[in-house]
């Protein structure tokens, strides 16, 4: 895991990288989602480094608002697959976003993003922590457990469609020991890293970490919060000291050693979450347990595995631009529908949602859906 890209403290660290991307000619534009979906070179990698140049170097007479410019990286890493010198454009964009917030400089829509979160403890200023009294049992809400699923904000959006057929799958793989986080804190922070709130940050992985502080074990049903309860919280110096694991590995031992009763009809097509794939390189264990459980192969879009193709789901785009989000969510099911799949699966809830909102969108499902019901008992 790459310092640069947990804790992005100033942009000294990503010097080279700024100065390898400000001489390159733009060879990854074309697997930037923002760049493609606005058509604009001025959000190319290449713009955007070299603003983050000029800004490391001291410059404050940029033209276009630098920090706007910087909130346009889903932070996917696609760029990186693609780069010769596998340069960290979203860890140094990452810095960038902390030195304008630092500076007093960061946009409208992050400081609205910012109110919400300090008022609701999620982005969107949801009621979250009465979505979770109602979807899970009391029994499960336990403080003292050893072992819990974080749910994470986008989860609890959606409990019914990602915490309730977790926790139908676990009761039926005969699993009792694992309870549901039960703390105040229902996001793992990452649209205060995402931002560039450090401190806010720190702070709310303290905060986290105190409520989960008897949690020997932390599921975590979405691979965004796996890698910032994990990794960008732990550089960060305030991470739970709980062992982070993604669902997919606690459920393959598990699922390794128990056929399920049924096979499930359909072809589906995989789309790979940039946090689950790039971050956390688990794409491949992902797919092994899907595979066990559909009745027909799985299908791969043209841009698949560690070159897949982002939701537009990340990097708070969504909540800053979400016309560029929804561009880029666009162009996503369009290589999805290619494959001439009856639906998609995936295994994030955040790429559930945002790949499930174009109109023509084929039906996606979150991959707990489809174990649950191959598991389900007779």
């Amino acid at each position: 895991m790459s310092p640069e890209r947990t804790n992005p403290a100033g942009l000294g660290p990503h010097a080279r990288a700024l100065g390898h991307c400000t001489f390159c000619p733009k060879l990854c534009r074309f697997c930037c989602p923002t760049a493609e979906a606005e058509r604009s070179e001025t959000v190319t990698p290449w713009f955007k480094m070299t603003l983050a140049e000029r800004y490391r170097q001291g410059a404050r007479d940029l033209q276009g608002g630098p920090a706007e410019v910087f909130l346009h990286c889903l932070g996917c890493l696609h760029c990186r697959t693609h780069c010769r010198h596998q340069n960290d454009v979203p860890g140094a964009l990452l810095a960038a976003r902390a030195a304008t917030f630092a500076a007093g400089e960061a946009p409208p829509a992050v400081l609205e993003v910012l109110a919400r979160f300090r008022a609701s403890g999620n982005p969107w200023g949801e009621e979250l922590l009465a979505a979770r009294a109602r979807a899970v049992p009391p029994e499960l809400l336990v403080p003292e457990a050893q072992a819990v699923v974080f749910p994470g904000c986008q989860a609890l959006r959606a409990p019914e469609r990602h915490l309730a057929p977790l926790l139908r799958l676990l009761g039926a793989l005969g699993v009792e020991h694992v309870g549901v986080a039960s703390g105040p804190e229902v996001c793992c922070g990452a649209p205060l890293w995402q931002a560039g709130d450090l401190a806010g940050l720190r702070a709310h992985g303290r905060a986290l970490a105190r409520s989960l502080s008897a949690a020997r074990t932390i599921l975590c049903p979405c691979p965004t919060c796996a890698w910032v309860l994990g990794a960008v919280l732990r550089e960060a110096g305030a991470a739970p000291g709980g062992h982070v694991l993604t669902l997919d590995a606690f459920l393959a031992p598990l699922l390794a050693r128990r056929p399920p009763p049924r096979a499930l009809a359909g072809r589906y097509v995989f789309h790979d979450p940039c946090f689950l794939t790039r971050y956390l390189e688990r794409g491949d264990t992902t797919r092994r347990v899907l595979g066990g459980v559909l009745g027909e192969p799985l299908l791969e879009p043209a841009w698949t595995g560690a070159d897949a193709a982002c939701c537009g789901g990340g990097g708070l785009v969504p909540h800053a631009l979400p016309e560029v989000a929804r561009g880029v969510a666009a162009a996503r099911v369009a290589q999805l529908a290619a494959t001439g799949a009856d639906a998609v699966v995936t295994a994030c809830p955040g790429c559930v949602r945002q790949l499930g909102e174009p109109p023509d969108a084929l039906p996606v499902k979150d991959w707990v859906e489809l174990l649950a019901d191959a598991y389900a008992p007779e």
